[in-house]
């Protein structure tokens, strides 16, 4: 599944401009994205600053 979520963030947002597709996906338990989410938020071209936390309420919570 991370490899279809990372694929589907990549073919809609090749320069990184825009908001991660996969944001749109988390964890039943928790409600938030999985670490690799945050992992893929910092890489190229996406290059996101901050912790999770940080990423997450620029990311996550903007969806909301």
């Amino acid at each position: 599944m991370p490899y279809l979520l990372e694929d589907a963030s990549v073919r809609e947002n090749p320069d990184g401009s825009l908001p991660l597709l996969s944001a749109l996906v988390v964890l039943k338990d928790s409600g938030r994205p999985s670490g690799g989410f945050f992992k893929q938020a910092r890489r190229t071209p996406y290059k996101r600053p901050g912790d999770n936390i940080q990423l997450r309420t620029r990311c996550c919570l903007s969806l909301s």
